[in-house]
């Protein structure tokens, strides 16, 4: 949908993501898509999840996620968070989509919280 009229007008918000079965290497070209398209720079922040169950491949030569986030990191001004639980993993975090959430990063730390509604 990137590129289209069809991509939401995401700004100001927490973009949370997670993947699975995906190398990293193909992780870094969505999120580098995501960054040249200006998506990222827009976002107060970026969470990333799990990225599990991939496999490493004989040439990888310690290509990692940590890798991926370190060149991400550099390339833009949004914080990118990471070790959150959530994605395709037994003990996750469940994260509320569409909610109002409320950020606070301090150097390397981050707190994010969201407010729970009930209809009732």
């Amino acid at each position: 949908l990137l590129g289209t009229k069809y991509f939401p007008r995401i700004k100001g918000g927490v973009l949370f993501l997670e993947d699975v079965n995906e190398h990293p290497y193909r992780i870094e070209r969505n999120l580098l898509q995501l960054h040249q398209a200006g998506v990222l720079d827009a976002q107060k922040a970026v969470v990333l999840g799990a990225f599990s169950a991939w496999r490493k491949a004989p040439h990888d030569r310690g290509f990692s996620m940590k890798s991926v986030v370190a060149h991400l990191r550099s390339l833009t001004k949004a914080p990118i968070l990471t070790g959150l639980p959530f994605g395709h993993v037994p003990t996750k975090v469940t994260m509320p989509v569409g909610a109002r959430v409320t950020l606070l990063v301090d150097g390397r730390d981050a707190l994010i919280g969201w407010e729970h509604t009930h209809p009732h």
